[in-house]
């Protein structure tokens, strides 16, 4: 009795070639290319490179909880002076500049989280800046409502005032 193999699967596509292991010293169990060099000392290798369980994927940096956190947190505080600033340019008329940072915030936001996740400590001093910088930025927050609320207000008053002074002209 003969055994033959066919070249392709019951689908007709072509069947993944087999890797020669003879000239392997330390095959990957999985595809069974060179696992890696062994220095000697310790557990020989099992897996490749491409099959490595705590191998890094992608260039992306590898994120921890905690740095992670403060990443996000000081990306929020720096986008909130942003939007603070943009908020002072437009009360002082210069409305593009405004929108322009506006549209910049998302783009700004993605650099500055990936900035960020590099360096902790500077995470940390953003993040500590802007407990102080909340008060003030709550403080600007008022103070630019007040910007647009009091010329509504002496407006208001104005005419409340002119209407009493011809209510009090036309009664004597």
């Amino acid at each position: 009795m003969t055994l033959t193999f066919e070249e392709t699967t019951s689908n007709g596509l072509p069947l993944d070639p087999i890797p020669d292991t003879e000239d392997v010293e330390y095959p990957c169990l999985k595809c069974g290319r060179e696992a890696g060099p062994y220095g000697g000392r310790g557990p020989k290798p099992k897996y490749c490179d491409e099959h490595k369980k705590n191998r890094p994927k992608g260039n992306a940096p590898r994120v921890k909880g905690a740095n992670d956190a403060l990443a996000r947190q000081a990306t929020e505080a720096l986008v909130q002076l942003n939007t603070l600033f943009a908020m002072g340019t437009m009360v002082m008329g210069y409305n593009n500049t405004a929108s322009a940072i506006a549209a910049s915030e998302e783009g700004f936001r993605a650099q500055a989280y990936t900035a960020l996740l590099t360096d902790p400590k500077l995470a940390a001093a953003i993040t500590r800046a802007g407990t102080t910088s909340g008060k003030v930025a709550l403080m600007i927050a008022y103070g630019m409502m007040g910007v647009n609320v009091v010329p509504t207000l002496a407006l208001e008053h104005k005419e409340k005032v002119a209407e009493r002074r011809a209510e009090d002209g036309a009664g004597t």
